[in-house]
Parts: C-alpha cells; sequence; structure tokens
C-alpha cells in the first residue's frame, strides 16, 4: 500500500516539475522585413510556440491581436519523449503606420496560466524594389515583384477610382500561378479588364510586366487602406547535378520553386459629398440626356415606349431607375434599363432607361422634362441635365361611345332604313339576243342559297332576336367572355403572355368601357384588397404586351388571367 502511494505521489510531483519546465514564446516573421518591421497593409506570420509539454494544447490568446485583420493559419505539433512542442501561426495585416506591441499570449493548460513575452512592430511604408534588393538576395529578390497603383488618392463618395495591378518580371521563364486579391470594404468594385503585356525600366533596370485595371467606387467616406496583393509565381529549377547522368534525365528536370511576392498598400482619402437640396443621382462627368417617345399619337389604354438615355463616365450600374414627373392624364411603367458601351474612342458610354406610357384620357397631352442632377467631380460642383418636352396626342378607344351605350341599353333599338334610288336601265349601246342555257334545278338553287345565308345571318339573327327581347346586354357579354376565353386558351398552349393585354382591353371594349374598369369594380362593392390586386395583375400584362425582353413568368400571367376572366365573369 505505502508503494502505491508513493507511486502516487512520485506521478503528480514529476508532472508538475515537467509542467513547469513548459515555454511559450512568440516572435514575427516577415518577408524582406527585418527586426519586427513590417510593410503597410502586407501580412506577416506572427508564430507563438509552446515547448516542453505533455499532451495536446488548446490555442493561446493573445491580446491585442483582436485589433488588426488577423486569422489562424495552421498548428504544427511534434514530440520527443513524451514532450511536445506546438506552433500556432497567425496571419495578421496592419494598415496603419507606427509601432504596435502584441501579446502577450496565454496559454492555458491542466488549470494552469503560462504567458509569453510581447513583440514589437514597427508597420511602415513600402521599402521599394531598391531596398528589397539591398535587404536579400539581389539575384532573387529581383527576378519579380507586384505594384498597386490607382490614379487618385483624394476622391469623393461615388467618383470613379482607376486601379491598375502590375506584376514586373525580368526572367521570361518565370510564370505567374494565382493572383491574391484582399477583402476590401467600402468600395463598389467593378469586373477586372483583359490581361494587358509590356516593358519598362526601373531604376536602370528592364523589366517586362503582366497588368490588369479595374474601377472602384467608393460608398462612404472616410481613410481606406487599399490593402496589399499577392502574385504566387514558378520559377524552374536548374539542377547541374543531373548533366552529368547525360540526357536520361532530360525530361526530369522540370522542377519548378513557387514563390510568393506582395504589392505595396495604398491610402485613399474619401470625402463626403457637399449639401444638395435635390435629389443627386450620379457622381462623375455626363455630357446630356435625351428623350424620345414613339409612337407619339395612340389610342386610349394603348402602349407607348418611352426612352431616356444618360451619356457620360460614371458608375452607370449605380444610377437607379428615376421617378418620372407625368401629368394625370399618363400612366407609366418601368419596363428594361441597359448599359450602352461606346463603339469609338470619342464616345461615351450610354445608360438607356425604357418605360411603358398609356394615355388615360383623349386629348393632347405633354411628357414634361426631366431632371437628372449629378456630382460633376472636374468642376466640384452640382450640375443638372434637362430632357426636352415631349408632345403626345391620345385619340378615342376603337369603338365609339354610342355603341358602347347601344350594347348596355336594355330597350329595344329601331334600324333606320335608308332608301336607295334606283337609277334606270342603261338604253345605250347595241342590243343582241343571248342564247339561254339550262337553268339550275329548282331544289338545288334553294339548297346554294340557304346555305350560306345561314352561315351569314345567324349571328345577326340571334343577336337581333336578343335585341327586341330585351336580352342584348347578355348577349353581348356572354359572346365578349367566350371570345376572351378561347384567346385565353391559346396563350396557355403557347406560353405567349403577350397577348393578355390585348385580350382583356377587346373584353373591356365590347363590354363598354375602356377608361377606367376600376371604378366598376368598385361599383360592384369589390374589396380594396382585390382591387389593388387587380391592378397589379393589369400592370404586369402591360407590362407583358409592350416590353421587348421575354417573360420568364408567362406562364404564371396566362394562369392568372384565366383565373381573372372566371372571377370577373362570376362578379360583373
Amino acid at each position: 500500500m505505502g508503494k502505491i502511494v508513493g507511486k502516487f505521489l512520485l506521478c503528480i510531483f514529476s508532472s508538475i516539475v515537467i509542467f513547469i519546465d513548459a515555454r511559450v514564446s512568440m516572435e514575427v516573421r516577415t518577408e524582406g522585413g527585418t527586426n519586427n518591421q513590417v510593410i503597410v497593409g502586407q501580412p506577416f506570420v506572427l508564430d507563438v510556440i509552446i515547448e516542453d509539454v505533455y499532451g495536446s494544447v488548446q490555442a493561446p490568446t493573445i491580446k491585442g491581436l483582436d485589433n488588426f485583420v488577423a486569422k489562424r493559419t495552421g498548428m504544427y505539433m511534434s514530440s520527443i519523449n513524451g514532450k511536445s512542442t506546438t506552433r500556432y501561426s497567425y496571419h495578421v495585416r496592419i494598415d496603419t503606420l507606427g509601432s504596435y506591441l502584441l501579446g502577450p499570449a496565454i496559454v492555458s493548460h491542466q488549470q494552469q496560466e503560462f504567458i509569453s513575452n510581447q513583440v514589437r512592430v514597427s508597420v511602415v511604408k513600402d521599402l521599394g524594389v531598391t531596398a528589397q534588393k539591398n535587404n536579400g538576395n539581389p539575384q532573387t529578390e529581383s527576378k519579380a515583384f507586384l505594384r498597386l497603383m490607382v490614379d487618385a488618392e483624394s476622391i469623393v463618395v461615388g467618383q470613379k477610382m482607376g486601379c491598375t495591378l502590375r506584376f514586373y518580371y525580368q526572367d521570361p521563364s518565370v510564370s505567374l500561378h494565382n493572383i491574391g486579391i484582399p477583402e476590401l470594404s467600402g468600395f463598389d468594385i467593378k469586373e477586372i479588364g483583359k490581361l494587358q503585356t509590356g516593358t519598362a525600366e526601373i531604376d536602370g533596370s528592364s523589366y517586362r510586366y503582366a497588368q490588369w485595371q479595374w474601377d472602384m467606387y467608393p460608398t462612404k467616406p472616410g481613410e481606406f487602406i487599399i490593402p496589399a496583393y499577392n502574385a504566387d509565381y514558378d520559377i524552374p529549377v536548374k539542377d547541374n547535378n543531373n548533366h552529368l547522368l547525360g540526357g536520361l534525365f532530360m525530361f526530369i528536370n522540370n522542377r519548378l520553386d513557387r514563390k510568393r511576392v506582395y504589392s505595396n498598400a495604398l491610402t485613399v482619402k474619401v470625402l463626403p459629398l457637399p449639401h444638395c437640396d435635390k435629389e443627386v443621382h450620379a457622381v462623375g462627368c455626363f455630357e446630356r440626356i435625351s428623350a424620345e417617345i414613339k409612337p407619339g399619337v395612340a389610342k386610349e389604354g394603348e402602349g407607348m415606349v418611352l426612352v431616356i438615355e444618360i451619356e457620360g463616365v460614371g458608375n452607370l450600374q449605380a444610377i437607379a431607375v428615376p421617378k418620372l414627373k407625368m401629368p394625370e392624364s399618363l400612366k407609366y411603367y418601368d419596363s428594361t434599363n441597359t448599359i450602352i458601351m461606346p463603339n469609338h474612342a470619342d464616345e461615351l458610354p450610354k445608360k438607356r432607361f425604357e418605360f411603358i406610357v398609356q394615355g388615360m384620357r383623349c386629348g393632347d397631352c405633354e411628357v414634361p422634362e426631366q431632371l437628372f442632377t449629378y456630382f460633376d467631380v472636374e468642376r466640384n460642383t452640382y450640375a443638372t441635365l434637362r430632357t426636352s418636352p415631349l408632345a403626345v396626342s391620345i385619340k378615342p378607344g376603337a369603338i365609339s361611345s354610342k355603341k358602347i351605350e347601344s350594347a348596355f341599353s336594355s330597350a329595344p333599338q329601331v334600324t333606320e332604313v335608308l332608301d336607295e334610288d334606283i337609277a334606270d336601265i342603261n338604253t345605250a349601246g347595241e342590243w343582241y339576243p343571248v342564247d339561254q342555257g339550262e337553268s339550275l334545278p329548282w331544289w338545288l338553287f334553294q339548297m346554294l342559297f340557304v346555305i350560306p345565308c345561314l352561315y351569314i345571318g345567324y349571328p345577326a339573327v340571334t343577336g337581333k332576336f336578343a335585341l327586341l327581347t330585351g336580352n342584348s346586354v347578355r348577349f353581348v357579354r356572354r359572346r365578349a367572355f367566350s371570345q376572351a376565353r378561347k384567346k385565353i386558351k391559346e396563350s396557355l398552349e403557347y406560353g405567349n403572355s403577350k397577348t393578355l393585354y390585348a385580350t382583356f382591353m377587346d373584353l373591356f371594349q365590347q363590354l363598354g368601357n375602356t377608361k377606367d374598369f376600376e371604378s366598376i369594380l368598385r361599383a360592384h362593392a369589390i374589396p380594396q384588397e382585390l382591387v389593388e390586386q387587380w391592378n397589379n395583375f393589369f400592370e404586369r400584362i402591360t407590362h407583358a404586351a409592350y416590353a421587348k425582353t421575354n417573360n420568364e413568368d408567362a406562364d404564371e400571367l396566362c394562369r392568372m388571367a384565366k383565373q381573372w376572366l372566371e372571377r370577373l365573369d362570376k362578379i360583373i
């Protein structure tokens, strides 16, 4: 019993002694920098080494690390005679010049804490190509480097900033493998352009380069650091030992050495826009705004296409659909908007907006001038562009108001018959006898005469009978809904939603109203929610009829049209 207790105490004592020998240290690893000197915006490696510990150790807590852009990138562990050495690595990026103290790192293990040393990091500007050559092997460091350039370092919110990333290299055997793009907030970053190549001379040395260009637009004011980009490239490794074996290993000598370089980081100051009482639509340099409507003459309810084009340089993708100023007699709907890139060097890009405009009342009216206010970055002031007013003429619908009233009148109507004057027979000219052929049998003549009469006269007879019996409204209504059902059925079969607007407009004309169908719904005590649903549906089929793009929801609109037709048949 005494031996067991003694072994137990010996194990506890030995574990305590071993654990007390544990050491925690922290160090900085940089590429090109010395004495814990790092370049602003470029990531560096921070290592926490935990030595002489039995078993695994949890990740440490590093004071002050939360103030910077940092993430853990790896963990390495080795063990010798039961003692383990663990290394936790972090990629850290500091975007402000100065001197910073990192640490200590605190490790918790077996209910005890161990504290490392602190490290001081000096954040400096880019060392430059010459300094990089002096710090390392000039034959290696000068092979390739990366540079980030912008066309302006002080801009306003929404102003375009052109960016260029250029990869310089001397050895033509260098092959670029990958470009690393850092995370950047506060900017609207556009698509990177095509690869461009060329040559340049830097500090008396000739370099080849590959570059990429893109535009960025700041979305908020402040001082921003554009972090360093990185490039991974491969260099063929020349092994002189293989030459001793002749051509046997000539195909094995294609080993590559992969290296990584970082670009410089840039500081950009973004100023807020000056105060403006008007609505600001864009920032940049814009030349003109134009408006055009076709056709200039339309019937009530028919769609006209209004096109507004804005020409200039700026963030065209961010320009929202403008709110148009329209008189009460005109109603408009948003259609499409596209960006038109220039075909020649002397042209400017354009943004094109299309709207569907409907005339709600007969008569001549005017589309007033539309305003476009922007901040001119060249003149540093606000400017407003205006369109010219457009005159349009709205004509009555296809069916006159008299015919509409007659269709809904329950009283029988009397058809006026105009007497026609019968002229005397022409007696001029020569007269001569004509041989008379055999006449058709009487029964065949009657059959040939009755068949077309029945075909042509049946609708008129049934309509006249309905008119005389006071059922003309019911007859017109039944025929209108029957025709609408056939047209919607065809739309469903072919998935064509462009014909729905014309179908319902024909239905309204036959029912006697082309101006304000909403008032008919309200007259039948329809709930407001249902009226709003109808207005939304009618706007969608109007857009489908006049928009130039294909409607992806065509099947859904056709099904909704069938449901609305059955609903209107019960309501009206």
